[in-house]
């Protein structure tokens, strides 16, 4: 009996202690609130979650990655690396159809440039986007850096392992990075223990390891990308997954896009792969100063191309700056597509705002997540949205796990990033802005047929849905800063 005093100013003492760090620290209210019930309700446990998921470490971090950044650009110039790259903003974008959005956008994305002269290509699923990775793999004759989230121990991981490996023994530079949460199976199994041993560089990002400070397991690098000697770029929503693939996945493979870039946007994409090495690996940035990263890169095409980084960093959070000027430059329409739907409420706003102004606006989401929780969060935002004259889609099975905004008809975002809290506010994400006509008319085209598998969501039917199920979405959604 003596011990449960005891027990007890001990959990009031602690949880006194993390309520003032979570006061001084967390500027939402909605996750202030949570993390103050979880310490208060769950003695220990309560602690613990916290410390894992809920106490930002990223300020240090972000002053690393600015640090990096400023190498590796400071390398880039020294050797006229990057000065190939033709034109500028102002030239670029005067009298442009999306000029109105790219202006809107750019203050959140800076340092990264709309670059013009790019050519992009969407790539749906794996059946299009693993053939074109892999012939560009094949044909890489200097370098290959290559970065996922998830790198799975199945065929299609392997089959991708074992061409690095055949590249790197004709001599290619082959750098893998890998995030460890999302690639777990391969990181404890030593899935690419022979990679290493045969050449290729491989790393690995934890934001979990207390022996360099790090004890954040709810930050992850969620980014996909993948650069060839420099000159093809690729990136999206993709991992290197069987479940991607119509032949391994009993005939209905998980819906995703990527987009092939070439141009001068290329130089770009290189500079994030370069500062996720250095963060991961420590290796001298010097190496990217190498001619082979950062060749000269002429016009290929019409396309402007802007890259957006997504970081947890305060005050750093262009990825979602970005998401909402794009919603508020609206002038006609807005079509989104997204695998997670639990935005906070400036996202929500703009898209209401957006319908009142008589923007069309559509989103179309998963009929069935493989998240389950996700998709009643993101139901019970469903309610406002209808009212404000959002059209609202849900896409039958298979799981769609792509990721697009187009805006107007004239400008797209796609990459990485799912339109969720995590996404926005805690992972690495990587996304790119496009304006290029045709692919633009084949991203349409592809939201269209999305729509045309979807179910609409009509609203009186919504309303009348059970009032069990509305207490677990809105159950659901008070999770949302740790979805």
């Amino acid at each position: 009996m003596g011990q449960i005093p005891l027990l007890t100013i001990g959990h009031v003492s602690l949880a006194f202690a993390l309520s003032l760090h979570i006061l001084f620290h967390k500027h939402r209210p909605a996750p202030a609130i949570l993390w103050l019930g979880v310490v208060w309700a769950a003695p220990g446990i309560g602690a613990l979650a916290y410390a894992a998921f809920g106490v930002d470490r990223v300020r240090r971090h972000a002053s690393e990655r600015a640090v990096i950044q400023r190498a590796l650009r400071h390398v880039s110039a020294r050797a006229a690396l990057v000065a190939s790259s033709p034109g500028t903003d102002a030239d670029a974008l005067n009298g442009h159809p999306a000029e109105h959005i790219f202006r809107t956008t750019d203050p959140a994305v800076r340092p990264h440039r709309v670059l013009p002269g790019n050519r992009a290509e969407l790539l749906v699923d794996g059946d299009e986007f693993y053939p074109a990775l892999f012939a560009a793999v094949e044909g890489a004759e200097t370098s290959i850096n290559l970065q996922t989230y998830i790198f799975a121990v199945d065929q299609t991981g392997q089959r991708l392992r074992d061409l690095l490996i055949r590249k790197a023994s004709e001599g290619v530079e082959v750098r893998v990075l890998y995030d460890r949460f999302g690639s777990t199976i391969a990181h404890l199994t030593g899935f690419f223990r022979h990679a290493r041993r045969a050449g290729v560089r491989v790393g690995s990002i934890s934001q979990a390891n207390p022996l360099k400070g790090r004890f954040q397991i709810n930050l992850r690098n969620h980014r996909k990308l993948a650069i060839i000697d420099g000159r093809v770029g690729f990136l999206g929503g993709m991992n290197f997954d069987d479940r991607n693939l119509t032949t391994r996945a009993s005939g209905e493979p998980d819906r995703d896009y990527q987009v092939r870039v070439e141009g001068p946007a290329v130089t770009d994409m290189q500079d994030v792969f370069a500062a996720d090495w250095y963060f991961a690996t420590r290796e001298d940035p010097q190496t990217f100063s190498e001619p082979m990263f950062y060749p000269p890169l002429p016009k290929v095409g019409e396309g402007l191309i802007q890259i957006v980084p997504g970081a947890p960093e305060r005050g750093g959070r262009g990825l979602a700056h970005a998401y909402f000027a794009a919603l508020v430059s609206a002038r006609v329409s807005i079509d989104i597509v997204t695998a997670y739907f639990v935005p906070d409420e400036t996202i929500l706003e703009a898209l209401r705002f957006a319908a009142f102004r008589g923007v069309r606006v559509r989103i179309v989401l998963p009929e069935r997540s493989n998240h389950w929780y996700t998709s009643y969060a993101a139901r019970s935002l469903y309610g406002s949205l209808l009212a404000a004259g959002v059209r609202i889609y849900e896409r039958g099975p298979p799981f769609m796990h792509a990721k697009a905004l187009l805006v107007d008809g004239t400008y797209a975002m796609m990459g990485s990033a799912n339109l969720d809290y995590r996404s926005l506010q805690l992972n690495y994400e990587l996304n790119v802005e496009v304006a290029d006509s045709r692919f633009l008319e084949r991203l349409l085209e592809q939201i269209e047929s999305e729509i045309a598998a979807s179910r609409h969501i009509i609203p009186e039917q919504h309303a009348a849905r059970p009032v069990v199920r509305r207490l677990t979405e809105n159950l659901c959604f008070l999770f949302q800063p740790m979805l």
